[in-house]
């Protein structure tokens, strides 16, 4: 053994890479990514960061605390109750756009649809079923007020109703978003008094490592692609 060798082992020292730490186990959950295609106003507006990106952290995070602070048969009953709620607003929608449909048929315009000026497309990544349904919900206030666009353009209806049933239907829409959220709350609140404060923010970050930053643009800007 040289000098030299001998100095490195008496210092401690090894050529040796350093270990480097445990990665934490990280889940690989599914999750897919939706493009909506929004050209109506009122639709476009629930895509607002400020109200879609709550919404939609709020709808994963609660089936993700439910199943970690509560047991099986409660975090069901709480996620049939929020599907519950979405199927209920679908089923009232889909009869206002089949209300709509028989007027716009009967008048030769059920093939007819407005060009808009400044559409919007942004991607969801959906992680829950809730997700789904919620943004499904999106697409079809928008399929509705393109119709009644429709129906307004075409002088067959008044602007105080188009613009009535518009503010109705966003304001229904936006207000269960709202609901979610509160909920995702109450139930993250319930987390930290269980001390799985932290469990609950590291599975929310391997959801946040999909979408982009919280400073991604605004998709209520004019020709905006997004992301949430």
């Amino acid at each position: 053994m040289t000098a030299e060798e001998t100095d490195s082992l008496a210092q401690g020292r090894s050529d040796a890479p350093p270990v480097s730490a445990r990665q934490p186990y990280r889940h690989s959950r599914p999750v897919f990514d939706l493009t909506l295609n929004i050209h109506s106003e009122y639709a476009r507006r629930l895509l607002r960061d400020r109200e879609l990106r709550p919404a939609m952290h709020a709808l994963y995070g609660i089936e993700v605390i439910l199943h970690l602070v509560g047991d099986d048969d409660e975090a069901e009953q709480v996620e049939s109750l929020i599907r519950e709620r979405l199927e209920a607003l679908a089923d009232e929608l889909q009869r206002e756009i089949a209300r709509v449909q028989v007027l716009l048929a009967d008048r030769g315009l059920d093939k007819t649809r407005p060009r808009y000026t400044h559409p919007v497309t942004t991607t969801l990544h959906v992680a829950s079923p809730a997700i789904s349904l919620y943004a499904n919900l999106i697409q079809e206030l928008d399929r509705l007020l393109m119709g009644l666009d429709t129906l307004w353009l075409s002088g067959l209806l008044a602007s105080k109703e188009r613009l009535s049933v518009a503010i109705r239907w966003r304001n229904r829409i936006g207000g269960a978003g709202q609901e979610f959220i509160g909920l995702h709350r109450r139930a993250y609140a319930a987390a930290e008094r269980q001390g799985q404060r932290e469990v609950v923010d590291a599975a929310a970050r391997e959801l946040a490592g999909n979408p982009p930053p919280a400073d991604e643009d605004d998709p209520e800007r004019e020709g905006s692609d997004s992301t949430v």
